[in-house]
């Protein structure tokens, strides 16, 4: 029996369209993997510009450190930055004292409501509560 021309016809778009969607996927699957190559990148830049700057920061600690203890000086051109971490310093201080005081006007306050409390008397008399809800029956 002769194919039916019809049914060639078909199969011959199916195929037609099967291989089209295999090399959209196959695209689709680089895009993919081109964009998580380049998320590891970005992920791994952003851990190495997170340890740059964390040991950036241990330098700066070791050196005001050692300058505070008068190891070390540096020469007139830091001025201003040492000028500007002494302020942070200082601003850091007047905070933290200012906290404390607070938390110490807090307790002497605490203290004065407990001691000026007057005792309750026994003979006082209680407020009534309601034992049951409900319409009254009548």
């Amino acid at each position: 029996m002769a194919a039916d021309p019809k049914q060639s016809e078909v199969m011959r778009q199916i195929n037609e369209a099967f291989q089209a969607a295999e090399s959209k996927l196959a695209k689709l699957r680089e895009a993919v993997e081109r964009n998580t190559e380049l998320a590891r990148a970005n992920g791994k830049a952003a851990f190495l510009k997170d340890k740059k700057e964390q040991t950036h920061r241990e330098l700066g600690e070791a050196v005001w450190q050692s300058i505070q203890q008068g190891r070390l000086t540096l020469p007139p051109g830091f001025d201003r930055f040492l000028a500007s971490i002494a302020a942070a310093e200082k601003a850091a201080s007047d905070h933290a004292a200012q906290l404390t005081d607070l938390l110490r006007e807090g307790e002497e306050a605490a203290e004065r409501l407990k001691v000026a409390k007057p005792p309750v008397a026994k003979s006082v008399a209680r407020p009534q509560t309601v034992v049951a809800t409900g319409a009254k029956k009548r």
